[in-house]
């Protein structure tokens, strides 16, 4: 991928936390830009567990009674005190890849009475929007990497408790309602080897929200700045369509869910042939060649005559 005129210079930004751009945003300027996974959350759990070049999770554990919502981006672990096997998950961001997330149980004050570590605390109330009380959770959170935010014990709704956090690389959360599971930990959010909860089971529904999955991309360049607009132009009578841009590097191609991924038919190219001058003749050499021609003939017709 071809670096823009206006980009030649720019330097290359490091990856940033998952509490940077937390609203779906990028870097205006400099080399390196998030590419946002466009799958639903289900998408995301699903091409993971099969291994699928370019996912976003790694060692994925799910089983149990469990129901996607939300079109898919909501997974809902449903407690059972039957025979049955209530809801567990496990889920490990992969390399390059950042998530940003919303948990609630109906354990009324879990998360605020399990919190340990940094952790951030805050309102959540009922008679205000879901998007405006995530929006307040995510200001707490702003370059607060990193921390996790919980709902305060006794502010706003007395029947849930709730949580929103970020994981970066090699990150994980991991849940089992009832502790059936010896591949989940019962309540565990691990950011960089830290545990930010105890480990206890909430022994009650929980509800897993994935906000975003986005995966850096240190070679893509931020956009150009919109051009001034020519004040009078002149339409073309039969335009042909702009192609789409390129959106991944050399060596690389989009998947189904628009991140990049190697090109397994990609082959580099390889070094240009060399160029060889041609030979130079001087102007001095061709006028010996004449002199030479010259004398030849004046010989010639010397010795005829």
């Amino acid at each position: 991928m071809d670096i823009p005129t206006s980009q030649v210079g720019v330097c290359k930004l490091p990856s940033p936390t998952p509490y940077q751009y937390l609203n779906k945003t990028n870097p205006s300027t400099g080399i390196g830009q998030f590419q946002y996974y466009t799958g639903t959350f289900k998408e995301a759990i699903s091409s993971s567990a099969a291994g699928d070049v370019g996912s976003p999770f790694v060692d994925v554990v799910i089983g149990g009674l469990k129901d996607y919502q939300n079109t898919d981006s909501r997974v809902k672990l449903i407690d059972n005190d039957g025979n049955t096997t209530s809801g567990y998950i496990s889920l490990k961001m992969a390399s390059g890849w950042q998530g940003l997330f919303y948990i609630k149980t109906a354990n009324n004050d879990f998360f605020d009475d399990n919190a340990i570590d940094e952790t951030k605390r805050g309102n959540w109330y009922d008679d205000s929007s879901f998007s405006n009380n995530l929006d307040a959770a995510k200001r707490n959170l702003d370059d607060q990497w990193p921390s996790i935010w919980v709902q305060e014990q006794g502010l706003g709704n007395f029947g849930d408790s709730r949580t929103v956090f970020g994981l970066d690389s090699g990150d994980y959360m991991s849940f089992d309602i009832d502790s059936e599971s010896s591949s989940a930990a019962q309540a565990r959010i691990r950011i960089a080897g830290v545990d930010y909860l105890n480990n206890e089971e909430t022994d009650d529904n929980i509800w897993i929200t994935c906000v975003w999955l986005r995966k850096w991309n240190a070679s893509i360049p931020s956009p150009d700045p919109t051009p001034s607009p020519d004040p009078s132009p002149s339409p073309d009578p039969s335009p042909s369509p702009d192609p789409e841009p390129d959106v991944c590097p050399l060596g690389q191609i989009p998947n189904e869910f628009g991140i990049c991924i190697p090109d397994p038919d990609y082959v580099p190219p390889g070094p240009e042939p060399e160029v060889k001058p041609e030979d130079d003749v001087s102007a001095f050499a061709m006028i010996m060649l004449l002199v030479g021609i010259g004398l030849i003939v004046s010989i010639a017709l010397k010795v005829r005559a």
